[in-house]
Formats: structure tokens, C-alpha cells, sequence
């Protein structure tokens, strides 16, 4: 043994930082990781329950008051707002409170057709939940939709980025096969404003909605 290891060896027996340091950090790390971690399954349990939810009223009849229900249910977990805040980027802060609250209107419109299609389009598909990863505002909530009737066709990847809002969580991010739905819209938005301004973004939206455009 080395002169220098039995000097150090004396000053961490002589300070006790063998023993009582080493022992204090640990529990904080842990419960550090512990609270992330049951961060994440409260997470995870809250967008299974929604999901579950959804999947439930879309097996009823197409009629108005299921309409209605899957507005109210969607707004419990979509973060329109933020999704709306995002996916303008730069130009949210060029806009009025009136125009601010028309867009959000308007994408609100639109991100809830476009869900209610998604989701029904696999309510024929065995939905597994793969796990989570943490996020800088949040968790990412993984899982994976496996059609039943066609086993050879590869599973469609759905990622929900979540943030905590009170007791419970919001949305405010959709990954499919990893391609993110703020990403596509805001590099739309981005192009439409550049090419038409405002006003032709906000028209685009408008026929959108009415099935008469088929961009956005």
C-alpha cells in the first residue's frame, strides 16, 4: 500500500466520512428516484384510465351526445392551450388575446376530430403500455397498438407527453411512430402564415374543419 492511500485512509477513518456521509446520501438519492418514479406511474395511470374512457364511449353509436361526451372527455387531459402555445411558436406572442383565444378555438376543433379518427381507427388494436421516460416538464407516457386481425402488420407506436397540472395531468404532446403532432402543426402553421398570413391560416382552419381544404 502507498504512502498516499494510507494518508487518505486516515483522514476518512480519522473524519468518519466512511460511514455515516455515505449513509445519509443514499436515502436521499433514493427517495429522489422514488418520486420520480411514482411520478411516472401516476402519469401512466392517468392516460390508461382517459384512454380506456375514450375507447369506451367510441364504441357507442355516432350520435350527438357522444359527440358531446368526447369533448368534455378529451378536455379533461388535452392541454389545448399549451398545444396551441407550441405549435405557434414565435407568432404566439404577435397575437391578440381575441386571436389567441380564436386559434385555440379553432385547434381545439381540429385536435379533437383528429384523436376521435386516430382512436377509432385502432379500437380493433390490443393496446400495450410499454413505459415511461422522463421529460423536461413531465413524463413521456409509451405504448404501442398492435392490430388484432392483422398479426403481420407492425405495431403503431403512440407517445404521450405529460406534464402534472394539480392532482392531475395534461397532454400537450402526441408522438405517432415518433413523429410529434406539435412538430407537424407548427411546421404548417410556420408555412401557411409565411405564404398567406394570418388571416389565410386562421381561413385554412376554418375550411378545415368543413372539410373543404385539405391542409392542416
Amino acid at each position: 500500500m502507498t504512502r498516499l492511500f494510507i494518508i487518505t485512509g486516515l483522514l476518512i477513518a480519522s473524519f468518519g466520512l466512511a460511514g455515516p456521509a455515505a449513509a445519509e446520501a443514499a436515502p436521499t438519492a433514493a427517495s429522489e428516484a422514488e418520486i420520480a418514479d411514482a411520478a411516472a406511474a401516476k402519469a401512466e395511470a392517468f392516460i390508461r384510465t382517459k384512454h380506456n374512457k375514450v375507447r369506451a364511449v367510441l364504441r357507442k353509436p355516432d350520435t350527438p351526445k357522444r359527440g358531446e361526451e368526447l369533448t368534455v372527455l378529451l378536455g379533461e387531459f388535452l392541454d389545448y392551450d399549451r398545444l396551441a402555445k407550441l405549435s405557434l411558436d414565435k407568432e404566439w406572442a404577435k397575437r391578440s388575446p381575441k386571436e389567441r383565444d380564436r386559434f385555440v378555438s379553432l385547434l381545439r376543433q381540429l385536435v379533437e376530430r383528429q384523436y376521435q379518427r386516430n382512436m377509432e381507427s385502432t379500437l380493433q388494436y390490443r393496446v400495450k403500455w410499454v413505459g415511461t421516460e422522463p421529460i423536461e416538464t413531465g413524463v413521456k407516457v409509451k405504448s404501442s397498438a398492435k392490430s388484432v386481425k392483422k398479426k403481420r402488420q407492425p405495431p403503431v407506436t403512440i407517445d404521450y407527453s405529460m406534464s402534472p397540472a394539480g392532482d392531475e395531468w395534461k397532454v400537450f404532446d402526441i408522438f405517432t411512430d415518433e413523429v410529434s403532432l406539435v412538430k407537424n402543426y407548427k411546421r404548417q402553421f410556420r408555412r401557411v402564415i409565411k405564404e398567406e398570413g394570418w388571416s389565410g391560416l386562421i381561413g385554412r382552419m376554418e375550411k378545415k374543419l368543413k372539410g373543404d381544404d385539405e391542409l392542416i
